[in-house]
């Protein structure tokens, strides 16, 4: 397939949801003793030099699209943490549910920081959402289940632990002050990326009569509707929301438990997005690739898993009156002969191999009609939308 038309002086941007969706970090730093998996008897971690190597393979190609920008819609860890299904108590024990909170905390301060400094010693900067792994991985319902209850309760000191690991500088000082009140007060945030894009990034994990449920709060919404509306008077030429989960059920999956807003198109933060002007609305969750267009809305559902040797990527450029993405598909190679160690509840494959580039497998141009919306003018491969 033919790569995508190269737009001179555009604004380009990477987005890549669920990256990594696993937790990979080398556990033996830190003063940290060797970690031995009681069911195998060896000494086990979370990640080994061919994690290392594949990971710097999809890093390096990343940055060499002449962007610094990273955008991931939710799901960096596997997030399973606060239990302790191999028993090595790495992070402390976890009988109680203090305990638990507290190894929740400590397995955070592992992991985030090794997921950010990947990224960061490519040159990249990251600008990420909240996903359900960031929550401890869907179900939350009330159960009965022991994990489940505590993973329910604890969903706002989640959010509070993900906003100041990943959404924080160096100094400590937050990252972006644009934010709404209410429950996505630390997670939601607006910025602008360039004179050209504004990127909005919402939290569709809404604390909901006891339950978690995939949708906004109401001083999120309200929120929303005001950035909208300044982007309009600003005349922001493309404006980008991004949040975890797809808006429709009509998407191409793989590996997913298949979340999907609630109320969809029907919705009304739909309806807000769609009368605010909003361009593009970018989705993970699903590990594939699917892209709808309806209501001036470009909504494109992608993603992939890296551990299963699926690593993918879009490449966006914008100019003041066109928009082209490009999807990249890596084919790379793993072996469960030996495990990698996680804080999952079976391990990720030990053997990792990404090899050689990606290759093309869509593309999409878009450009602004005379009315001021958005029109496809170029479409092929996984990028067609889908009617």
């Amino acid at each position: 397939m033919p790569a995508a038309p190269d737009l001179p002086r555009a604004y380009r941007f990477i987005s890549s949801p669920d990256f990594l969706n696993q937790d990979v970090a080398d556990l033996t730093v830190g003063g940290r003793e060797e970690i031995v998996d009681r069911a195998t008897g060896q000494v086990a971690n979370s990640t080994n030099a061919e994690y290392d190597a594949a990971l710097d393979h999809v890093l390096s190609e990343m940055a060499s699209h002449g962007t610094d920008d990273v955008l991931v819609a939710g799901d960096l860890v596997e997030g399973r943490w606060g239990r302790d299904d191999s028993r090595t108590g790495v992070f402390g024990p976890v009988r109680t549910e203090v305990q638990r909170l507290r190894a929740w905390r400590r397995a955070a301060e592992v992991y985030y920081p090794a997921w950010r400094e990947r990224f960061a010693d490519h040159g990249l900067t990251t600008y990420t959402a909240l996903g359900d792994h960031e929550l401890g991985d869907d179900p939350w319902r009330r159960s009965g289940d022991a994990w489940i209850d505590f993973k329910r309760r604890h969903v706002p000191q989640f959010k509070k632990i993900y906003a100041d690991q990943m959404l924080r500088g160096t100094d400590g000082t937050r990252r972006f002050t644009d934010r709404p009140r209410g429950q996505a007060r630390h997670t939601a945030y607006a910025v602008r990326l360039d004179p050209r894009v504004l990127l909005v990034t919402i939290d569709v994990f809404e604390r909901r009569g006891g339950d978690v449920h995939m949708s906004v709060d109401a001083a999120q919404l309200r929120w929303l509707r005001q950035v909208l509306r300044q982007a309009r008077r600003d005349e922001v030429p493309w404006v980008m929301v991004q949040g975890h989960v797809p808006m429709t059920g009509a998407v191409r999956t793989r590996n997913s438990s298949h979340l999907v807003y609630e109320r969809g198109a029907r919705s009304e933060l739909w309806k807000v997005m769609a009368e605010g002007g909003v361009d593009v609305y970018l989705s993970g969750e699903v590990h594939d690739q699917t892209v709808h267009q309806r209501d001036g809305i470009l909504e494109v559902s992608h993603g992939s898993l890296l551990y299963r040797g699926e690593a993918s990527y879009v490449v966006g450029q914008a100019t003041a009156d066109q928009l082209v993405l490009e999807n990249h598909q890596f084919s790379g190679t793993i072996g469960f002969e030996d495990r990698l160690w996680t804080t999952s509840r079976q391990g990720a494959p030990g053997h990792i191999s990404y090899p050689d580039p990606s290759i093309v497998t869509g593309t999409l141009v878009a450009s602004r009609t005379r009315s001021g919306g958005l029109r496809v003018d170029e479409a092929d491969g996984v990028l067609t939308p889908r009617s």
